[in-house]
């Protein structure tokens, strides 16, 4: 029966303990193997299944080693024969000693350098290289293959390998509120509104980011402490070059439906800024009164995309922003925020024409003049 864990602050994760008695029928009784999973989430969860056609690095230590690695960034991947998660070169657990594993995904990875206690990243390209980052949780003191992790579909036995992700992910949906308003006097106003193009831009593409161990503990799996800003979001320290990224989503939106106008895409995790990050919506609005054309507009816009609610794109974090596209100066909900919005009959009162008459004063002239006679 498979043993389930819980991922507790920093996550570090502790296993129950029991007793097994394990049968190995394909080889040596001692050879090191590796069970994987991939944790999506911070707190509370096991995690999703390690994709079997990829590998992932991994370094070992143990006392009395000749040199500083008992395994020296090895290349581990899965073995479909055995249904083991091995590295390219056979290793024996010791017999008097424990051995300490750190992993990384993408094996071999550029710009990555790894100590016992330290996982530094520098000068990482996210905007070009685009590639799932992650580290795993150090295995600290083990002695044995064991069976401790669950991704919920496959069960491997080995060292429990818990990978977190390094980045993060942003994705843009945009959403039409309404298309069609009918006033009391009978006026009927349609809106037809297309998307033409959308983009962010301002955003950071590359830098560094330094993980330090939690604790040190005798056994166990160990959790990494993440580098944070000055308002606590952990966040990648930025080399100071910002991009853009463009959407492929175009054409026309209706009420109801979401339209992903951006991809999900990797970032690099950033603190962001007002005026700076934003989120650009080219739009072709067209208005109809009483079923005749009355206005065609073309035109860009675009939004910071800091919030006081989100002030970093955090790692670890998927970050969705959904756009809601109002076709008048009103959102739809009579400038009541939080107000739902009722598609087939909008409170549009904030955004209604209304004049402001005032006449100004007659300017006074005195004239004086001399008149002989």
């Amino acid at each position: 029966m498979k043993k389930l864990l819980a991922i507790a602050a920093f996550a570090a994760l502790f296993a129950v303990s029991c007793t097994k008695v394990q049968v190995n029928t394909y080889g040596g009784r001692n050879e090191i193997s590796f069970q994987t999973v991939s944790s999506l989430t911070k707190i509370g969860i096991d995690g999703t299944v390690f994709p079997t056609t990829e590998t992932f690095g991994a370094y070992a230590w143990a006392a009395g080693t000749v040199g500083t690695y008992f395994m020296d960034n090895e290349k581990v991947s899965f073995n479909a024969s055995t249904s083991e998660w091995k590295p390219s070169t056979t290793y024996y657990w010791p017999k008097n000693a424990t051995v300490d594993f750190l992993c990384y995904y993408p094996s071999g990875m550029s710009g990555s350098a790894i100590t016992p206690s330290t996982i530094n990243y520098t000068g990482i390209d996210v905007e070009a290289g685009q590639t799932d980052i992650m580290y795993a949780d150090k295995a600290v003191g083990y002695t044995d293959n064991v069976d401790e992790v669950n991704d919920g579909i496959n069960g491997y036995t080995g060292v429990p390998t818990v990978f977190h992700h390094a980045l993060a992910k942003v994705r843009v949906i945009v959403e039409l509120a309404y298309n069609h308003k009918q006033e009391a006097d009978g006026t009927v106003t349609d809106w037809t509104v297309n998307v033409n193009s959308a983009s962010l831009s301002g955003f950071y593409k590359a830098g560094d980011c330094a993980l330090t161990l939690a604790s040190s503990p005798a056994t166990g799996i160990v959790g990494w402490d993440k580098p944070a800003d000055a308002d606590g979001n952990f966040v990648w320290t930025p080399d100071g070059t910002t991009t853009s990224q463009n959407g492929t989503f175009s054409g026309a939106i209706t009420p109801g439906n979401q339209y992903e106008a951006i991809t999900e895409f990797f970032v690099l995790p950033q603190t962001l800024a007002a005026g700076q990050q934003k989120i650009n919506l080219g739009l072709t609005v067209a208005t109809t009164r009483n079923g005749a054309a009355f206005l065609n507009e073309t035109f860009t816009t675009s939004a910071d995309l800091y919030l006081a609610t989100l002030p970093a794109w955090q790692i670890n974090n998927v970050i969705t922003y959904k756009i809601i596209i109002a076709p008048t100066a009103s959102a739809g909900n009579g400038g009541n925020p939080g107000q739902p919005v009722d598609p087939n009959d909008p409170d549009l009162s904030d955004a209604v024409i209304t004049f402001d008459p005032a006449v100004n004063g007659w300017d006074n002239i005195g004239v004086e003049t001399v008149i002989n006679i």
